[in-house]
Parts: structure tokens; C-alpha cells; sequence
């Protein structure tokens, strides 16, 4: 994956649903092919990230909240067994951790970015 100028990778590490991965950098949200970009989400167009649990199903969805108002919904597969549902506590847990993480680093990102473009 090419990086533009002035562009960090924060994180790199949750492969999803789709089989993609979902990508950070300092100025954009990136899903991943391989390394090929599929897809981009400008840092500046993202308000806040949060998980939300479907009990029924079990299932941590990470979900990205847009300016424009619409949302982006991303499961993520377990590194355990490439599933979406989690058999095992453990890789529950991992699942549950992998989108926690994503969540704090996109809002650390989206609120630097605030902050940045404030000074």
C-alpha cells in the first residue's frame, strides 16, 4: 500500500467480513485487497467510532459514524478460526478487543485531527 506524503499507518491488523483488511493512517480510514486500496475514508469526514454488540447474534460490529450522517458497519473475521460468529470465549474476546482497539485509535485520530485543524 502507497502512502501519501506525510502519511503514519496507525493500525493495519482486522480482517473483515469481506475478507478485506481495514486499515488507519493519520489521514484516512483504508480498506485493503492485499496491499491494493479498494476503498478510502478521508480522516475529516469521519465523526466518531463506536462498537455496538448484537446480542441474538452475538456478533461486535464496529460502526463508523460519517459527517454526512450515514454510518459504515465493519465485522471483523477471528485470526483463530476466520469466523465471523465466535465459537470459543477466547476468540470472542479477541474479536471484541480487535474492535475496541479500532475504535480508540480512529476517534484519537478523528480528535487530532479537530485539534490540528483548530491551531
Amino acid at each position: 500500500m502507497k502512502l501519501k506524503p506525510g502519511e503514519e499507518l496507525i493500525i493495519s491488523e482486522g480482517k473483515t467480513g469481506w475478507g478485506a483488511t481495514l486499515a488507519l493512517t493519520n489521514k484516512r480510514l483504508l480498506v485493503l485487497d492485499q496491499e491494493n486500496i479498494i476503498g478510502e475514508t478521508p480522516i475529516e469526514n469521519i465523526s466518531e467510532a463506536y462498537a455496538t454488540t448484537q446480542t441474538f447474534a452475538n456478533l461486535t460490529y464496529l460502526k463508523i459514524k460519517l459527517k454526512d450522517g450515514k454510518e459504515m458497519t465493519v465485522i471483523f473475521r477471528s485470526s483463530v478460526n476466520g469466523r465471523l460468529y465466535s465459537g470459543s470465549d477466547s476468540s470472542k474476546k479477541e474479536l471484541v478487543n480487535l474492535t475496541n482497539r479500532y475504535v480508540k485509535a480512529i476517534n484519537r485520530a478523528v480528535n487530532e485531527r479537530l485539534s490540528a485543524a483548530q491551531v
